[in-house]
């Protein structure tokens, strides 16, 4: 199979991208969904979703991830217009190298209405939810941890809690909605460079659902976990470049590219509800306490 320069990324093209481009190693049409990130950015396809990628190279089960992205930008145009397929380079000196991530099994816009999200994430076979959504995106008082019960979104979704627009009110909604239907445990992961971040994501969710009330704060402390994380790699943000250095080295183009240093590191609090997708066989530490870590990042 030959590639024209005009090629743009999709499963019918991965048997034919040239050698050097590393490419999934599993069969991607078998892979079903079992983990949904809210977040879909540069940052999330460097870090989290390579360590998925790896993982199911390594030990192949159903922990495809669906992404989710409550705010811009609109991921349908692009991962969803090429199956979730995107290119990580690696830039080192006159080296680039390639790889093409295939953990991304589908993709979901919910900016204008939280139901496409909340469907989702609600969802029986979800049993992982991770995000990195910016410490705004928590909706807490910084100097506490707590949750910010004067933010005008968190007073609008408890007034209106079946159409939430923030992070802890569609996570509370998700949570309720697993609960009055199949009852299974999740866990939800942040992924955000916030320290503690597990335990203030546990403390704004906790919140909104003792105010929600219906024994939901109840069901949340027996079912779901909140471990803490430490995340790091640098991942600039893509230039047009970036874009055409695929285009003109590889041969196809690709509107998802991202960018990465080759460190990377993710230490993940072992605190979980449920089944857990074993990052650490692709390169992750589950500890005791992510503290320290934190400390020397």
């Amino acid at each position: 199979m030959s590639i024209s320069p005009s090629a743009n990324l999709g499963p019918a093209l991965l048997g034919g991208l040239p050698p050097e481009v590393r490419k999934p190693a599993y069969a991607r049409s078998a892979l079903q969904p079992g983990i949904a990130h809210i977040g879909v950015g540069a940052f999330h396809r460097c870090h989290q979703a390579e360590y998925t990628d790896d993982l199911l190279a390594d030990d192949f089960d159903r922990w495809g991830l669906v992404g989710i992205n409550i705010r811009p930008p609109v991921l349908a145009a692009t991962l969803g217009r090429q199956d979730g397929l995107y290119t990580r380079l690696i830039r080192q000196n006159n080296e680039v190298e390639a790889r093409v991530i295939g953990s991304i099994v589908g993709v979901v816009d919910s900016q204008h209405s939280a139901a496409p999200a909340l469907e989702v994430l609600a969802s029986p076979e979800i049993e992982m939810i991770t995000m990195t959504v910016t410490e705004k995106g928590y909706c807490h008082i910084p100097s506490s941890g707590a949750l910010d019960l004067d933010h005008p979104d968190i007073v609008h979704d408890l007034a209106n809690p079946e159409a939430p627009r923030s992070v802890p009110g569609i996570l509370a909604r998700a949570l309720e909605l697993r609960m009055g239907s199949h009852g299974r445990p999740v866990t939800l992961l942040s992924c955000d460079n916030i320290p503690a971040n597990g335990t203030i994501l546990g403390n704004v969710v906790g919140t909104f659902a003792e105010r929600r009330g219906n024994g939901l704060a109840d069901w949340i402390a027996a079912n779901v976990a909140f471990p803490s994380a430490m995340v790091d790699r640098i991942a600039p943000a893509t230039t047009e470049n970036d874009i055409e250095t695929v285009e003109q080295r590889f041969g196809y183009r690709d509107s998802a590219v991202v960018v990465g240093e080759r460190f990377r590191q993710w230490v993940i609090e072992n605190r979980f509800a449920g089944r857990v997708p074993r990052w650490d066989r692709s390169g992750a530490a589950f500890v005791d306490d992510v503290t320290p870590f934190e400390h020397l990042k």
